[in-house]
């Protein structure tokens, strides 16, 4: 029987073989050892053979080596080749319609909406759906950062920014909001940003 964690929202997942002797964990990221999806990846390791109190040989993949985030969380869901990862709440939709909602631009106004919200607890229930239905856990949050829009000319107010181009990751949401408000995504790999 496996139980996998993930740490998401960006989010690192975790399975552990019930009742084995030696544990070897298979982590993946897309990035390089200074990424900070990398470094947390790394402290993640560190937190949980401190306080497991056993043995835990770790083998973390970088470099997208094992692909990208939507299959490390579908390696993860299958219970193969991956059991921790960072992943976007947008690659969770097959399990949970209401985890993309998460991922999406200027959702939260700042830090403290967003630990509000996590202090209330109220993403509980997307997380339950998504351990009930893909056997993942989420062990934590992460924001995916500040969100900025960089253009290369001056820009006022929301009707000047119609049909500027914009550079957004892979996720649907994020295209439908920037479409809504009249500009013109382009979706590109998180790693080549």
């Amino acid at each position: 029987m496996k139980t996998k964690l993930l740490f998401a929202a960006v989010a690192a997942c975790f399975s552990i073989q019930a009742g084995a002797q030696d544990i070897t964990l298979h982590g993946a990221v897309q990035f390089p050892d200074e990424h900070v999806f990398t470094r947390t990846l790394v402290r993640f390791q560190e937190l949980v053979s401190k306080y497991s109190g056993k043995k835990i040989n770790w083998v973390l993949h970088k470099n997208s080596e094992l692909g990208l985030e939507k299959q490390y969380f579908e390696y993860m869901a299958q219970g193969k080749a991956v059991d921790y990862a960072i992943v976007s709440p947008a690659h969770m939709s097959t399990f949970s319609k209401a985890a993309p909602f998460i991922d999406a631009p200027f959702l939260f106004r700042d830090l403290a909406h967003w630990n509000k919200v996590l202090d209330a607890d109220l993403l509980k229930p997307v997380a339950d759906e998504i351990n009930q239905k893909a056997e993942v856990m989420l062990v934590g949050y992460a924001g995916g950062g500040t969100r900025n829009i960089f253009v290369n000319k001056p820009v006022k107010n929301m009707v000047e920014m119609k049909g500027l181009k914009v550079r957004v990751q892979g996720a649907p949401i994020w295209s439908k909001t920037f479409s809504a408000v009249g500009m013109a995504p382009t979706v590109i790999a998180y790693n080549e940003v």
